[in-house]
């Protein structure tokens, strides 16, 4: 008997076109079901297109007609006289769209302008004063720019202003009297500008928590006033060229106070060493002179003292420099060592 043995093809014909068939329409439905996924990928992207596109265009604006013209005008005067052509960022500015889509605008529930952010980005010129006509304006951030030229008084009309951050520019002149009068101030920065002449002798500031204006050229005394703000924490005003004597009455809150490399004189006041919460004092580089208070072996929060480069006398209190994490009384003469 003879075995013939036949492949499945030879065997069935018929099959072979079956199943030719069947993955013709199995690529068929995965292509049917790619193209599905694919269209409701995309539907899914174009809606919360849509939705973000709406939620641009809902952002509120004042319902008083006047006040949002008065605020549109206000930021296109600003920017016109800031050389806002020439910003490296400046989307929206000058268009019809809500100014809270312009580059650095923040808004409120109500649609007033609350906030400028608008730092490192080749801001250049005197400040324009047309920001105070923004009414609710709490925060101007204008840090690293070119910003020339004196601070002008009508920011004393900016009553709403809590943080007031002009750093790293080319600022000159003095503090205007009216900003050290603003109601609700709480940071003050001007460092790092070529800001000269005195500070205000008249600060009501009862809000007011930092204050910076070191790397400047200010000149004259330190105010009283200033020292005695009852919030005031952190004091900046090293590398100055400021003379007098450190006022005695200090706020409770101050925890850091730089005063180095000024021309201040007279003696150490023994009030620093009552401070509660002090940390960081740095007094180097002045012409102070007299004892050392021994008040500071009782500060007990604080970690940073310099007295170097003065011209103080007598011993070092017993103590006071192995319990601190910096203590320098280096280059005084009059110093005794402690033993």
């Amino acid at each position: 008997m003879r075995v013939v043995c036949m492949s499945d093809q030879e065997e069935n014909p018929e099959r072979r076109i079956d199943f030719g068939q069947s993955t013709r329409r199995i690529f068929l439905s995965l292509n049917r079901l790619f193209a599905i996924g694919l269209l409701s990928l995309i539907c899914a992207t174009n809606a919360v297109a849509q939705k973000t596109e709406t939620a641009k265009s809902l952002l509120p604006e004042p319902k008083d007609a006047a006040v949002r013209a008065r605020e549109r005008q206000a930021l296109i005067e600003f920017y016109e006289a800031l050389g806002g052509p020439d910003w490296i960022e400046r989307e929206f500015w000058g268009s019809d769209r809500p100014v809270g889509e312009w580059h650095g605008v923040t808004t409120n529930a109500e649609g007033y302008v609350v906030q400028l952010t608008i730092y490192d980005n080749n801001v250049t010129g005197p400040l324009s004063p047309a920001i105070c006509q923004l009414e609710h304006l709490h925060t101007l951030h204008l840090s690293f720019n070119k910003l020339s030229g004196a601070l002008p008084d009508k920011l004393g009309e900016c009553r709403e202003l809590k943080n007031l951050w002009l750093k790293g520019n080319k600022i000159t002149g003095r503090l205007p009297d009216p900003v050290a009068a603003l109601p609700n101030l709480e940071y003050l920065d001007v460092h790092a500008n070529e800001m000269s002449g005195a500070l205000p002798a008249i600060w009501n500031t009862p809000k007011l928590k930092i204050f910076r204006a070191d790397d400047n050229h200010i000149s004259g005394a330190l105010p009283a006033q200033l020292l005695r703000q009852p919030l005031l924490e952190h004091v900046f005003l090293h590398n100055n060229e400021l003379t007098g004597t450190i006022p005695n009455t200090l706020s409770p809150n101050l925890s850091i106070l730089m005063l180095a490399n000024n021309k201040l004189s007279g003696p150490v006041p023994e009030e620093l060493g009552k401070l509660k919460k002090l940390t960081d004092l740095r007094l180097n580089r002045n012409q102070l002179s007299g004892p050392i208070p021994a008040s500071f072996t009782d500060a007990t929060s604080l970690q940073v003292l310099r007295l170097d480069h003065n011209q103080l006398v007598g011993p070092i209190p017993t103590g006071l420099a192995k319990r601190l994490m910096v203590f320098d009384a280096s280059n005084n003469p009059g110093v005794v060592p402690a033993q």
